[in-house]
């Protein structure tokens, strides 16, 4: 007969360096209306 032996797996824990921490920023971003504003706002900003 075969023998099952269990081995408790230890999941991998990621070690970051305190200064290491990247901070996420969110992208800046206009709140239009209509499809003139959408279009006007994407010509200028190109």
């Amino acid at each position: 007969m075969n023998e099952v032996i269990e081995q408790a797996e230890q999941p991998v824990r990621a070690t970051e360096a305190p200064g290491d921490a990247v901070v996420w920023q969110t992208p800046d971003y206009t709140v239009v209306d209509t499809a003139l504003e959408v279009t006007a706002y994407s010509l200028t900003a190109r």
